[in-house]
């Protein structure tokens, strides 16, 4: 498989996975080179990839938002891609908009009210008009400390603040989010890729509000959870019954927010713990 952004924070966990089980990804960057001991396809050179492949293969598609040209280059690749591909497309849950905190099934109507939201749902259309087998994921709000150092996740984030200043701040304090796991989310799009699963799936392990989720970083510190005065247009509940039932997602030990949390203090903070 190749996996577009396997170099990223979701990205290099499903090219661990794809390894651990056949030892076949290759990862595609926009100038191609190593990064973390991990080589690269150039984005220009994929094409010719793609063209030398004679049986069916597929393609994971990690690229986020308008900061990446995400719909052009996803164009590009429908375009360049031929009719054996498979593709698996990362989309967002945020596309189910403000609900009330209602729960979200993938049938749900969807309220594009964010700006992220409707790029993501252009995307999901262009791939589903497309000529290709297609998958196409919703992810939650996304945790799990980067063991290579690179990006600072909400874990690390929430922690450190209620450490350092005792306060942690959130979005509205009241707001319902899908939250899953990175690893879980890397899982879960490896065997899509790897037993090419068609259509759309939400994939969320937990559903908390923004002042649940942090107070599991604020309580070790008695720090208090705050909202960052900023509106919030989303609140909703992910159902993911579909997911777990197709055996896309699954949640292990310590993959838990409360889980990742504790880990992370007894690491970073191992002094300062009222656990």
């Amino acid at each position: 498989m190749f996996v577009v952004g396997g170099h990223g924070y979701v990205g290099s966990r499903v090219v661990d996975f794809a390894r651990e089980e056949h030892g076949a990804a290759d990862v595609v960057s926009r100038s191609g080179g190593v990064v973390n001991g991990v080589p690269s396809v150039a984005w220009a050179d994929l094409p010719d990839c793609m063209s030398r492949r004679t049986e069916p293969f597929s393609l994971v598609w990690l690229l986020d938002g308008a900061k990446h040209a995400e719909p052009e280059r996803l164009a590009e690749l429908l375009s360049a891609a031929p009719d054996w591909a498979h593709l698996v497309v990362v989309s967002t849950c945020t596309v189910y908009g403000d609900r009330g905190g209602d729960v979200c099934a993938e049938g749900t109507p969807l309220e594009l009210v964010s700006a992220h939201a409707r790029l993501k749902a252009e995307c999901e259309d262009r791939v589903a008009q497309s000529r290709l087998s297609w998958c196409v994921q919703r992810l939650g709000a996304l945790y799990g400390v980067d063991e290579r150092g690179i990006r600072a996740d909400r874990v690390e984030k929430w922690v450190t603040a209620a450490a350092e200043s005792g306060v942690v701040t959130v979005p509205q304090v009241d707001h319902w989010r899908g939250w899953v796991h990175r690893d879980q989310a890397a899982r879960s799009l490896w065997r899509a890729a790897n037993d090419r699963v068609t259509g759309i799936w939400n994939i969320a392990s937990a559903n908390l509000t923004f002042g649940d989720a942090a107070g599991f970083a604020a309580e070790p510190f008695g720090a208090r959870v705050e909202s960052d005065g900023q509106p919030d247009p989303c609140n909703y509940r992910i159902d993911a019954t579909a997911s777990r039932s197709k055996g896309l997602l699954d949640e292990r030990a310590g993959e838990d927010l409360g889980s990742a949390v504790r880990a992370y203090v007894q690491v970073r903070f191992p002094g300062r713990m009222n656990i």
